[in-house]
């Protein structure tokens, strides 16, 4: 059988592209972020541009990864193309980093937004019943994806139809029912338009544009790759920020901007606006199936990062390790899932949700540059496909990416780095274990 006919088939169209880029990207972000955008830009105007100014950001990150991706498909991900420019201590570094950075505040932000929706149907729960609530729901994702990924991945099929019936319910009966008022009114903080907020409020809209990256990973299953995933990545995106932008559009409209900018169930808050407690009830239930959903999906697929690393020799050989009886990795999912605990109890929603994309949008700046490092390193690599308007839209995406992160708060910012900075005393640790195990074996 030759090579050929061993390899995955390309089978995927631009239409099957664009689906699946939409589905990967169009998650929970979009239930809990519209009221922190919305608090940041201060009116309507700066909080509409600073949903396709993070859009933007991420269509010119997405093609980064059309050409990192198909290059080299086999290697792991993000952490190795940083190894491949950078060396083995940078891979390390990145792959702590996101986890300690990224994946654990993310997870624990999921779990407090899923807790904060489910209160609009549990009169009477504390702030610490969600806690609670967030804990409970953490736990009982860490032992399902342990005990199989078969388990975990059903449990993501069926929570994903969900999120798209809620969204479209509350776009379709929005535009029915939305007043003209609601887009003049401002926060009290500010009483006229403040163009400056733009770049702070497209910060936490970040959120809502995470998981681009998927399609690129297909890039063997594409048919005409060259010509599909760039194409495909640019309509999906395009389609992403029109639907962000509408969903956005009916929150302010329903709810009005005042209500809307910190809330941390904006689209539940518009579901009741338009159709009273019975859409309290359905939106509701939606925007938990959404977040749930994206939080075992998180559970499942984040450990396994640390455990291809540690099969790459970049990781400790702990988190290797598979289950005897389940087959799973394990000890980088109680890793993540306890650690996760801590930051439930300790950070609040907002908080929680500045150190996951400071550290998430630092982090993808610096795979932007291995693409410029790469070039330079390794001119006759073989590459598929090159990203189009190279350097030029390479360089863009991290001077528009690095920029908004930049309008994190400093307290914010400096616990994110502080995370991330976790790394360097986690390496040498890292380096000295490898080379007991090493002088052992001698």
């Amino acid at each position: 059988m030759s090579g050929e006919e061993k390899g995955l088939k390309r089978q995927i169209g631009l239409f099957g592209a664009v689906a699946i880029l939409v589905g990967a990207v169009i998650g929970s972000g979009i239930f809990m972020t519209p009221g922190t955008v919305a608090a940041a830009a201060g009116s309507f105007g700066p909080f509409m541009v600073a949903w396709i100014l993070a859009g933007a950001s991420g269509i010119l990150c997405s093609l980064v990864y059309a050409e990192l991706a198909p290059a080299m498909p086999k290697a792991g991900g993000p952490y190795v193309y940083i190894t491949e420019s950078f060396g083995k201590g940078a891979g390390f570094v990145y792959g702590w980093s996101m986890t300690i950075g990224n994946y654990i505040p993310l997870v624990a932000m999921l779990a407090t937004g899923f807790a904060s929706n489910l209160a609009k149907l549990i009169p009477g729960l504390t702030p610490t019943g969600i806690k609670m609530v967030a804990t409970a729901v953490i736990l009982a994702l860490m032992i399902l994806n342990i005990c199989g990924t078969k388990l975990g991945s059903t449990v993501a099929n069926i929570f994903t139809v969900g999120k798209l019936l809620a969204l479209l319910l509350v776009i379709i009966g929005g535009f029915f029912v939305m007043s003209p008022e609601n887009f003049t009114t401002v926060t009290t903080e500010s009483q006229t338009t403040e163009w400056s907020g733009v770049l702070s409020a497209a910060f936490p809209a970040f959120l809502a544009f995470g998981g681009y990256y998927q399609l690129a990973y297909m890039g063997e299953d594409i048919k005409d790759p060259k010509r599909t995933l760039p194409l495909g990545m640019i309509i999906g995106m395009v389609i992403v920020i029109a639907i962000n932008v509408l969903i956005s559009i009916a929150c302010v409209g329903t709810v009005g901007f005042a209500e809307l900018a910190g809330s941390e169930t904006p689209v539940v808050d518009a579901g009741t606006a338009i159709f009273g407690p019975a859409g309290t009830v359905i939106v509701t239930i939606g925007a938990c199936v959404a977040i749930f959903g994206a939080l075992n999906g998180g559970i499942m697929s984040y450990p396994r990062v640390s455990y291809s690393m540690s099969q790459n020799g970049l990781m400790f050989k702990s988190f290797g390790k598979l289950h005897e009886k389940y087959n799973t990795p394990y000890i980088p999912t109680l890793f993540i899932c306890l650690i996760a605990l801590v930051f439930v109890w300790t950070g609040s929603f907002s908080t929680l949700l500045a150190i996951n994309v400071f550290a998430g949008r630092i982090l993808e700046c610096v795979v932007c540059l291995s693409l410029l490092v790469l070039r330079k390193k390794k001119p006759d690599m073989d590459r598929p496909l090159k990203m189009p308007g190279y350097p030029v839209t390479t360089i863009l995406a991290i001077v528009i990416t690095f920029v908004i992160c930049m309008t994190c708060s400093g307290a914010q910012m400096l616990k994110s780095i502080c995370l991330m900075l976790t790394s360097i005393p986690a390496y040498f640790i890292f380096r000295a274990l490898n080379k007991k195990e090493a002088d052992s074996a001698e």
